[in-house]
This record gives structure tokens, sequence and C-alpha cells, in this order.
């Protein structure tokens, strides 16, 4: 059985599942990828990037239906370009896979 987390629980490094719904009508989706980046600037973690291949998804949890955004990597990298971001939805849960 999977253990759920909440966003005070991450650490950088561990793999988690990450489940998103989208804001309007159509489908979410499910991010398996290693959290790379960890926001606590007090007690509470504010932010959290997971990452999966080519893409990060940062997570903004100081809202009450915390918004999911995908930054796709790769393009900004390669034309030293800022990387485009686009919200897709909301955190539904995590999931840890691995610490």
């Amino acid at each position: 059985m999977s253990e759920e987390l909440s966003p005070n629980d991450l650490a950088e490094g561990m793999t988690v599942e990450l489940e998103w719904a989208p804001n309007g009508p159509g489908t979410g989706g499910t991010v398996e990828g290693t959290v790379t980046r960890v926001w606590r600037p007090e007690d509470d973690v504010r932010e959290f990037t997971v990452r999966d291949d080519e893409t990060n998804w940062n997570v903004y949890t100081e809202y009450r239906k915390p918004p999911v955004e995908r930054v796709e990597v790769s393009a900004g990298e390669a034309g030293g370009n800022e990387p485009e971001a686009q919200t897709v939805g909301r955190m539904e849960r995590i999931v840890l896979r691995s610490r």
C-alpha cells in the first residue's frame, strides 16, 4: 500500500506520484517523478517541484486548492529562454514511491 503525504512531509530527492485535477472540464493526470525543490520559508511548505523527464511540476501549497503549474524544461534550457509555464489544474494528492 502506498503512503499518502502532505506537502509538509516532502523532502528533496523523494520519488512521489502527484495527482492533479483540471480547473475546468477535462481530465487531470498523474505524474511520477523526483522532488527537486521544497520551499519552506517558515514551518510549512509553500511550494514544491516534482520533475519527470523534461517537465517540472510546480505546486503552490499556500492556496486552499493548490494550483499545479507545468513547465517544459527542455525548451527553455535548449534556447536559453525562459521556459513556458502553464497552470493546468489543482493538486489532488501526493503518494510516496520511494525515499
